[in-house]
């Protein structure tokens, strides 16, 4: 008995912004993982054979040691037409006896065990049509015995082998597996971002608008400042809108996938990055902007960024923003550190230091004062605990550490404008975060051409 395995890889990988066959999952690529658990099927008496269908010849150059590569220079035919050039080729070599498994090239949850359970159980069944399943809704891949040979070959367009299975349902032999494993890869690529602060927040922002599907990963207790523009706030309100763009707070993958599924950001508390190892997002990026690296590497994802001092480029990711005000603010690093923390805030109006309130003793906070609202130099703001905390400054509150918040001394609290005419400001995610989500922006659009012309 023969099995024939064909690998369907001839689309366009639209939704997926890059050619999703080169995702890069730890150290392998898409279609690579795919091939490796083809290759560990063994059967006694039972002789298997790879085919893998593609619009791209590079690709088809890469697989030929370990499958047969079948051209298709018309993907725009559908899938049906892949199917038509891989029973071409096989058709004179299939006995009755023989089966033929049709296979997607992006499900990278499929375990190598459900895929051996799955045809070992077809084979031993007497059904014609064989799918994972669990259920509730059948999967790929789709196995077929010599008699639906025909019919498979009769599709058109984008009807695929699906087509078929709908239609036998009472020949069809269905192998358990977890709906985790029936998952592919064809929705907008996901990018993780570390820190829902506002710094953060803007390139949160600008992933959202471009299409990306964001999880924002964040502490127990954020301690921002200008938490009214930063996502970060829903982890105490269960949800919050920056700009007219909504973010919820969220446990669990079924919760991610609504909060996706409605147009909203997903943030949930995973200070560790633990979600980083279960979702295999494409590109992370570390915006906690703590100066220092929380455990960031280099290997969390095919593209790594992070914001500010304490990364090393090449080293802890692939690229560093640089987060300080002046000329070199939005610079990208590809080699070396952005510039080290000063500790001093950036000059506004002649303004720098004065600017931002660090507490002056441990205790809880209060406000005698909103955001929002004009101040005075020396007029009392808030207390932490009955420590009073006086303005240093005239201007307006711009930001305030959350009330009822527990500070230690020398926290960063407040935030106070000069620019009394320019109160708009309070609610608006800044000219920095802006400058430093359009670097990010680029890299990610960079890389993204890179792996569209090198298939890297």
């Amino acid at each position: 008995m023969k099995l024939f395995m064909i690998i369907l890889a001839a689309g366009n990988s639209s939704r997926f912004g890059y050619n999703k066959l080169f995702f890069r999952i730890g150290q392998k690529a898409m279609y690579e993982r795919t091939i490796e658990r083809m290759r560990a099927i063994s059967f006694s008496g039972c002789e298997t054979k790879i085919y893998m269908v593609s619009q791209y010849k590079e690709l088809l150059e890469r697989i030929k040691n370990d499958a047969e590569g079948i051209y298709n220079p018309y993907p725009q035919y559908g899938i049906s037409y892949s199917i038509k050039l891989a029973i071409d080729e096989i058709k004179e070599k299939m006995k009755e006896e023989d089966i033929v498994m049709f296979s997607v090239c992006d499900q990278p949850y499929m375990r190598t065990d459900s895929l051996f359970r799955l045809i070992e159980g077809f084979i031993t069944s007497h059904n014609g049509i064989g799918c994972p399943g669990n259920g509730r809704m059948l999967g790929n891949p789709v196995l077929f015995r010599k008699k639906y040979l025909e019919e498979l070959y009769a599709l058109e367009g984008d009807c695929g082998g699906k087509c078929v299975v709908r239609k036998h349902l009472e020949d069809v032999w269905m192998c358990e597996v977890s709906e985790k494993e029936l998952e592919d890869l064809d929705m907008a690529p996901l990018v993780i971002v570390r820190g829902g602060g506002d710094l953060a927040s803007g390139t949160i922002y600008h992933l959202k608008k471009e299409g990306y599907r964001v999880l924002v990963l964040e502490t127990e207790a954020p301690a921002c400042i200008r938490r009214h523009v930063a996502f970060c706030e829903c982890i105490y309100e269960g949800k919050t809108i920056v700009e007219g763009m909504e973010a919820v707070r969220v446990q669990s993958e079924e919760e991610m996938q609504e909060a996706w599924k409605m147009e909203k950001i997903p943030v949930c508390v995973d200070a560790q990055g633990k979600w980083i190892e279960t979702l295999f997002p494409q590109i992370v990026v570390d915006g906690i902007l703590a100066k220092r690296n929380l455990g960031t590497t280099l290997d969390m994802a095919p593209l790594t960024i992070g914001l500010g001092p304490g990364f090393e480029a090449g080293v802890d990711v692939t690229a560093v923003i640089e987060t300080m005000r002046g000329d070199s603010l939005g610079k990208i690093y590809y080699e070396g550190r952005a510039l080290p923390n000063t500790g001093v805030p950036g000059v506004i109006c002649g303004y720098s230091k004065e600017r931002v309130i660090h507490a002056p003793a441990d205790g809880v906070i209060c406000y005698e004062k909103v955001v929002g609202e004009p101040v005075r130099k020396e007029e009392i703001i808030a207390y932490i605990d009955e420590v009073p905390v006086r303005a240093t400054m005239d201007g307006f509150l711009r930001g305030a550490i959350r009330p009822g918040y527990v500070v230690n001394k020398g926290l960063k609290i407040i935030d106070i404008d000069p620019r009394r005419e320019e109160v708009k400001y309070c609610w608006q995610i800044s000219d920095k975060a802006h400058c430093i989500a359009e670097s990010v922006m680029k890299v990610i659009k960079e890389w993204e051409e890179q792996i569209c012309t090198s298939g890297m």
